[in-house]
């Protein structure tokens, strides 16, 4: 099984970003990772403009998944959700 830790940068905006955290966690379920750890870290100031914005509420996973070509399916996903910014995988 393999970990990895996901850092998403997502809209600032309260509804946006609880709709990008919900759809975070129901893909999760559905590709059959296991979320161990979140952090929500809050809105901060990007380093420059994503999209037109100059800030970004920050969330950060840590899951377990046994089928790994399943999440980079899921990151291709991420790409057409306008609420999610941007997103970056390590892999632990």
């Amino acid at each position: 099984m393999r970990k990895y830790e996901i850092l998403y940068i997502l809209d600032p905006q309260e509804e946006a970003h609880r709709r990008a955290i919900d759809y975070i966690k129901k893909h999760y379920s559905e590709i059959g990772a296991n979320l161990f750890e979140e952090k929500e870290m809050g809105k901060r100031k990007l380093a420059y403009e994503i999209n037109k914005k100059s800030d970004g509420f920050y969330y950060v996973t840590r899951i377990e998944i046994e089928d790994f070509r399943k999440l980079d399916e899921f990151e291709r996903e991420l790409k057409h959700n306008n609420d999610i910014i941007r997103h970056m995988k390590i892999r632990l």
